[in-house]
């Protein structure tokens, strides 16, 4: 024992030196935002920081009252410092989770199909949390959506139904309603800047957009809401008010609408002769959905069936445009939360006792069950895109921010239950503190998914898929198609003459890649980090001399 006291007294400045600056760190970093005191970095901190403090605190309240009764109190100190290790030491290991450095792709035969994705998200081009005009007018797109669109294309799915591209998914006067996923807080809410680029290629329609773009949600009268004033965003402070502010602020038809101050609300259809917002319930499937007149009062919306024509007393679901955006997140009970999971915030659960028998039964029955009304309310507001926002992502539940991850990566299908597996398989689950939960082939999640695929799939014939031997992913390298990236010559070829070629274009004046229809991008951005420069060529040299990583268009 006085070996073992010895030991203590010689690191015992060593303890009270980091727990000063352990507390100083969280006295900064949290002082102006309380809220920052749940970020993985607080969380570390803050059993030091605790400890100094109430070390602080016990000497100077007289630390011989607390040694005259320790022989009493030393047992419930051990137990309290077990279980501080306990819980500290899992936030203090977060740094080391195995996030994967990229994504697989990979073609099949007549695929069911396509899912596209994307690592190392460029950053977005700049905030507009100020909402109002003097947001310049660069910083309303967003590299990583744009990047998306890009690649998308060239597997022909393109974001603007035109003449040439009679299948696109917007048309130029719909009603476009963005489902996000904003019941919660700060990170576990979709992206801003995801969506704020989303909302202005929409508003970039090659004929023009005279229609109305809603972000919306139904956080069933728990959680946070859409209006949260620390977001999912590069910078902090952009909410989706200020997101929406500012494009308004500039003309743009952009609204957001917040489903849960109607949530309760017992609606008929517009066709019933009822125009008040609130939820269609339907007794027989157990279906939910919302109906509303849009915030600038120019549409009555039904989600299930279109925009409503009080005129002509007929709908119109051709206008109407849901587009799927959640957030990638585990989830304790369903096993994760991606594209068709974010439907619940589509139906309500209000009523739950006389509807459903119970809050458990809902779920465990209902939701996640053979049921499936997840997928039946899906399936009668089916979204024509789905995007799974994973720039950061919730390893561990729902509203838990101690256990997020900076994955930095984008999925986009047509397909929300494909666009799920990939997400919770290729993303989520190399980073879950409980994989059993998420692995879409062997966790909860997998008997989850399945249920909700085999009533879209099976019981109705739509394309979707959870077999990965259906589904063909692409990745940001398609863009160097019939070009090959750093093929700075334009032979067709990767070889040293396009090193030479490619640094007398950047470094001596030389004439440029051959490569005009992709841009010079796709030759001198040969790391995919958005710059072109030495760190370009020198990635090539190792990719032809060392046998590097290949070139990222």
């Amino acid at each position: 024992m006085r070996e073992l006291i010895k030991r203590l007294q010689i690191g015992k400045w060593w303890y009270w030196g980091v727990g000063f600056l352990a507390f100083l760190w969280v006295l900064l970093r949290s002082g102006t935002n309380p809220k920052r005191i749940t970020y993985p970095c607080q969380r570390a901190a803050m059993p030091f920081a605790v400890n100094w403090l109430l070390a602080v605190a016990a000497f100077f309240s007289g630390s011989l009252l607390l040694r005259k009764y320790a022989k009493f109190y030393g047992p419930l100190i051990l137990i309290a410092g077990i279980v501080w290790f306990t819980g500290a030491v899992p936030e203090l290991s977060r740094s080391r989770v195995n996030i994967p450095s990229s994504l697989p792709t990979w073609e099949v035969p007549d695929p069911v199909s396509l899912v596209f994705a994307m690592d190392n998200v460029p950053p977005t081009t700049g905030s507009l949390a100020a909402g109002d005009t003097t947001v310049p007018d660069e910083y309303l797109p967003d590299p990583a959506i744009d990047s998306m669109l890009m690649i998308m294309e060239l597997k022909d799915i393109f974001l603007h139904q035109t003449a040439a591209h009679p299948t696109g998914i917007v048309g130029s006067d719909n009603v476009v309603v963005i489902k996000g996923n904003f019941q919660w807080t700060s990170r576990n809410t979709t992206s801003t800047d995801r969506i704020k680029g989303l909302v202005w290629q929409i508003l970039n329609h090659p004929d023009g957009f005279s229609g109305e773009i809603l972000i919306c949600d139904n956080t069933q009268g728990i959680g946070t809401g859409i209006n949260e004033g620390d977001n999912n965003s590069e910078d902090e402070l952009q909410s989706i008010p200020d997101v929406v502010s500012t494009f308004y602020s500039k003309g743009y038809p952009v609204y957001y609408l917040d489903w849960t101050a109607f949530w309760a609300v017992v609606a008929s259809e517009f066709s019933d002769g009822d125009y008040t917002d609130g939820y269609v319930y339907e007794t027989e499937t157990r279906i939910s959905y919302p109906k509303f007149r849009s915030p600038s009062e120019d549409y009555y919306v039904s989600l299930r069936y279109g925009v409503w024509d009080s005129l002509s007393a007929e709908y119109d679901s051709s206008r109407l445009c849901i587009i799927d955006f959640p957030v990638l997140k585990s989830h304790a009970m369903a096993g994760a939360t991606v594209a068709v999971k974010n439907w619940i915030g589509m139906l309500t659960t209000a009523y739950w006792d006389d509807r459903y028998g119970g809050w458990n039964n809902m779920h465990y029955v209902y939701f996640w069950g053979d049921y499936a009304l997840v997928a039946r309310a899906m399936a009668v507001t089916f979204p024509r895109l789905t995007i799974v926002d994973a720039a950061w992502t919730s390893a561990y539940n729902a509203n838990v921010l101690q256990w997020l991850v900076n994955t930095e990566m984008l999925v986009a299908s047509t397909d929300p239950v494909a666009s799920s597996w990939y997400a919770a398989r290729h993303i989520l689950t190399p980073v879950a503190r409980y994989p059993n939960w998420t692995n879409p082939e062997t966790g909860v999640y997998a008997t989850t998914l399945d249920r909700w695929r085999a009533y879209l799939a099976d019981s109705l014939g739509m394309a979707c898929t959870d077999d990965s031997l259906k589904m063909s992913v692409y990745g940001r390298k398609i863009w160097c198609s019939p070009y090959t990236c750093g093929d700075g010559d334009g032979n067709g070829e990767v070889n040293l003459p396009d090193v030479v070629y490619i640094i007398n274009y950047m470094f001596k004046g030389g004439p440029p890649p051959e490569c005009p229809e992709l841009g010079y991008t796709c030759c001198t951005d040969n790391n995919g980090d958005g710059e072109a420069g030495l760190a370009d060529v020198v990635y090539l040299i190792n990719y032809l001399l060392k046998s590097g990583p290949d070139p990222i268009c």
